[in-house]
């Protein structure tokens, strides 16, 4: 039990450090999240490990159940923890950038590769992917308005929106209407073509298409 206690420890002094330095603004809310949740998934593999070394030290079935119990709870514990970063790396915010939008796709490539490794759930690491997947896709549509109206103005832009009820839109309805549309009237612009085109190729591919790639 001295692997469990060390870790426990361990883990409540850098989770400490690492609010603390989130509080002092020297640590993005972003970055604090994706360090949570490789901890917990650290964690858990650690304390998983440590639980099977005693299982397999010991044949007795009582203390087999003890250990198998501790080891469900743990997995509650870690579920849990890494919800809860999950939906703080997967929030949008009004400052999220380009640079901040990569840095969620670096997090969900590392995250993704960790719970493999710790032998997480696979409908664990299909909600890292979708969670983070859908806040990127969010950014995406919010860019692509600001070039509508920047392009279009506010009175093209607001007629167009107002060409269905708004309960009939959805993002993908409202991606293929404004390409028809645009096409039609002759109005397609490059810098909304790029915003349109990066929509369907994340959408597709679960990447970011550069600038240089929309040549």
């Amino acid at each position: 039990m001295a692997i469990t206690i060390f870790i426990l420890l361990f883990s409540i002094g850098l989770l400490a450090l690492l609010t603390v330095l989130l509080h002092t603004k020297k640590l993005s809310p972003l970055v604090f999240a994706a360090l949570i949740a490789l901890l917990t998934i650290f964690d858990y593999a650690l304390l998983s490990l440590d639980k099977i070394y005693y299982l397999h030290r010991d044949q007795d079935q009582a203390f087999q159940t003890q250990m198998e119990k501790h080891i469900a709870v743990i997995g509650q514990l870690t579920q849990v923890q890494l919800d809860m970063a999950l939906q703080l790396l997967a929030q949008n915010t009004t400052q999220d950038t380009e640079a901040s939008v990569q840095q969620k796709l670096t997090w969900r490539d590392l995250l993704i590769a960790q719970l493999r490794l710790a032998n997480f759930e696979q409908v664990q690491v299909d909600k890292v992917e979708t969670l983070i997947n859908k806040s990127v896709h969010v950014y995406l549509m919010e860019q692509l308005n600001k070039q509508l109206i920047q392009g279009l103005g506010h009175r093209i832009y607001s007629d167009f929106v107002r060409s269905r009820p708004r309960d009939e839109w959805t993002d993908e309805l409202f991606v293929k209407d404004i390409t028809t549309y645009l096409t039609k009237q002759k109005l397609m612009k490059e810098e909304i073509r790029f915003a349109l085109d990066r929509i369907k190729h994340f959408d597709e591919s679960g990447q970011l298409m550069r600038a240089e790639e929309a040549q």
